[in-house]
C-alpha cells in the first residue's frame, strides 16, 4: 500500500502482516497511525487489492 501527502511518501506491505517498506518524509508519529488505519482496515485494503490485481489480469489475457 502506497501513502502520499505532499512531498512525504511511504509503502507498506500487507502480507503476512502489515509493515512498513520505505518511508520518505513521514514522522515516527504519522507512520504510526498510519500503521494502525491500515490494520483497522486490513481485510478491505487486501481485498481491493486483490480485485485490482484480478481485474488487471484479466484484462491483459
Amino acid at each position: 500500500m502506497h501513502v502520499d501527502r505532499d512531498n512525504n511518501s511511504a509503502k507498506f506491505w500487507l502480507d503476512p502482516d502489515v509493515s512498513l517498506a520505505t518511508n520518505f518524509g513521514f514522522k515516527r508519529k504519522e507512520l504510526r497511525d498510519i500503521e494502525h488505519i491500515a490494520r483497522q482496515n486490513l481485510l478491505r485494503l487486501r481485498n481491493e487489492w486483490d480485485d485490482f490485481c484480478g481485474s488487471s489480469s484479466t484484462e491483459s489475457s
